[in-house]
């Protein structure tokens, strides 16, 4: 199934380092569901999914300086990492200190002053402009963010496997100038999914919601072209993309929020409806909001005078046998506003059927495990990942740029 599992990638990994009083970079990635109107955070799985690591480092008297993101600039959730910190220090049972400051003189000089066995949390590195800039590790190493802090840094750890598929700066950039390891999230995410994956059974699907549009695409077009994927089921914002290339009228309202993402995806999900229409399963039907309530409507019925918010419960239905006559399935991002409970119901619905069925089942994305928490349905997966990008990335066999730069930029 995966081509890059035969290239034998060995990760090095904190058991081949010696932190004991050497500042260490950890990347992790907390990015989290947040209370828009709190600004509280919902879910503290990725947080948890870091603790081995942050307490071995700390154990070994490392002096660590937690790098992370939350969203991405303009969404609702784009904010400082200040109530990550205060998290971060109620799970460990010690303060980690807030540092409002990336690379500047501020943080640097916090990192100086480090004891051996503290740590510190960094601003949101995606307030610093090139963080996310598609270059080269080579070209990002370069940047202002990482010279800075790699010379008052002694080494550096990526836990952050729900961040691996993106070639941004503070995942890439550092392997090229300091030694780099990954962490034990990243070990354990990487290898279990490779093992398990390595020979999958068939039929295998992808369900794909959520509203990262341009990750998804790029998904649909790698497992399909591949052969990984039998069948792709699509919901959410990704469902609504394809419609609306198929020619569907979705209503101004609709079409405006996947046009104003980026209006050049319509072509491409056109391209790849052309070449794989018989393997891409679209909604037949939707829960559209019309006056504060749900109502479901037939495709038939479109454009809905309300806002698509969900799939329709006869989709839900489809897709659930789809689940269950399947051997391996890998779903990512939720099928509609699942924080509202009324919207609520196709993710449900599709999170049910991969709990009963007998198939391999892997679920991936902070939004869709933070659902699959709210039902307690969590024992019942086979793999509950933290990344859902970076996991059906992995899955559709392309390699991804955070482990290939460790692999590259072996510490000697």
């Amino acid at each position: 199934m995966l081509r890059l599992v035969d290239r034998g990638l060995a990760l090095k990994t904190l058991d081949h380092l010696d932190p004991k009083g050497k500042v260490v970079i950890l990347r992790v990635d907390v990015n989290s569901p947040i209370n828009p109107e709190t600004g509280e955070i919902l879910d503290d799985e990725r947080f948890r999914s870091h603790l081995p690591t942050i307490r071995e480092l700390l154990e070994k008297r490392a002096k660590v300086v937690i790098m992370a993101h939350q969203s991405r600039p303009g969404a609702r959730d784009f904010t400082t990492t200040k109530k990550h910190a205060v998290l971060f220090s109620k799970l460990l049972g010690f303060e980690i200190e807030y540092i409002e400051d990336i690379f500047g003189k501020y943080a640097r000089e916090s990192i100086v002053s480090l004891d051996e066995g503290d740590a510190i949390m960094l601003e949101n590195v995606r307030f610093y402009s090139e963080e996310t800039l598609k270059r080269s590790p080579e070209e990002h190493s370069r940047c202002v963010m990482v010279r800075k802090l790699s010379r008052v840094s002694d080494v550096y750890v990526n836990d952050a496997f729900a961040a691996a598929h993106r070639p941004h700066a503070s995942i890439i950039g550092f392997p090229p100038v300091i030694p780099s390891y990954a962490g034990r999230l990243m070990e354990k995410e990487y290898h279990s999914l490779v093992e398990r994956l390595r020979d999958p059974g068939r039929p295998s699907i992808f369900v794909l919601g959520g509203a990262k549009l341009e990750d998804a695409l790029n998904t649909i077009e790698n497992s399909l072209e591949r052969g990984i994927a039998d069948k792709v089921l699509l919901t959410g914002l990704v469902a609504n993309l394809f419609l609306l290339a198929k020619g569907v009228n979705l209503g101004k309202e609709n079409e405006e929020l996947i046009k104003k993402k980026d209006n050049t995806l319509i072509e491409k999900a056109r391209s790849i409806l052309s070449r794989f229409k018989e393997k891409i399963v679209l909604p037949e039907d939707f829960g559209v909001e019309i006056g504060g309530e749900r109502i479901d409507i037939s495709i038939k019925e479109v454009p809905p005078k309300g806002r698509i918010l969900d799939i329709g419960i006869g989709t839900a239905e489809k897709y659930s046998e789809e689940i269950m006559s399947s051997k391996t399935i890998v779903a990512n991002g939720p099928a509609g506003m699942f924080e509202v409970p009324q919207f609520a119901i196709g993710t449900e619905m599709i999170l049910r059927a991969m709990a009963r069925t007998e198939g391999f089942t892997v679920i991936g994305g902070g939004h869709l495990v933070a659902a699959v928490k709210m039902l307690g349905l969590e024992k019942r997966i086979n793999h509950v990942s933290t990344g859902g990008g970076a996991s059906t990335t992995l899955l559709s066999g392309v390699p991804l740029p955070g482990i290939e730069v460790l692999n590259k930029y072996e510490p000697r």
